[in-house]
């Protein structure tokens, strides 16, 4: 095995703090005038340094390290065998990956947001179920409006509140109404509007689902 060849195999054990003290000199002595490791070793850095904050830390049980030391006996040293790092980092970085998309997962499960309806309609209420980027706002008991005049749904996004979809009400006053995308805005509001919808609110919302 060629020098350079033993020392690119080191890369894993440097990265995980694997090296003995003199090998971890040798090794960056080599990595200072060697392009291809100081390469290898910036790709594998970011999975070998997101394993600590992968897994919850535990202290040892009291007594744990006086129980292992009881139990060394000296042996003679042998060589250190060379580990197959590069795979050991590989399968380490997968599973940092599945525990971020496990995560991300959880935080995509579907969650319903209770709507704050207007004092004047005391009745009435609602939620708002989000799953992934889209919603839908269910509301009960709202008044009719009549011919002229219909619901409109708003979306809040920073100050501005952007025209969603208008909609009516059924049999007892109750609405639904499919919203595409939420995943970016503050906030589903509703006002009531001139029949055709507006572009900006004509008044207060009358039911408000900050987000």
């Amino acid at each position: 095995m060629t020098e350079h060849a033993r020392f690119h195999e080191d890369i894993g054990a440097y990265l995980l703090g694997a090296l003995g003290e003199g090998e971890r000199r040798s090794f960056e002595r080599h990595a200072e005038t060697c392009d291809e490791c100081r390469e290898e070793l910036e790709r594998l850095r970011p999975a070998a340094e997101a394993l600590p904050g992968s897994v919850e830390q535990l202290a040892p049980p009291p007594g744990l390290k006086a129980r292992l030391m009881a139990e060394v006996k000296p042996r003679p040293q042998r060589p250190r065998p060379r580990l197959a790092w590069r795979p050991v980092l590989a399968a380490a970085a997968a599973a940092v990956l599945i525990l971020v998309g496990a995560t991300q997962l959880l935080d995509d499960e579907p969650r319903t947001v209770t709507a704050t309806v207007d004092e004047a309609m005391p009745r009435a209420g609602g939620e708002l179920e989000i799953e992934d980027e889209s919603a839908t706002l269910h509301l009960h008991d709202m008044p009719d409006l009549g011919e002229r005049r219909v619901y409109q749904v708003w979306l809040q996004h920073d100050d501005r509140m952007v025209p969603a979809r208008t909609f009516e009400i059924g049999a007892g006053g109750r609405g639904a109404v499919a919203l595409p995308d939420v995943g970016e805005a503050d906030g589903v509001y509703v006002t009531r509007e001139a029949s055709g919808g507006a572009q900006v609110p004509s008044e207060e919302p009358i039911v408000s689902v900050p987000l």
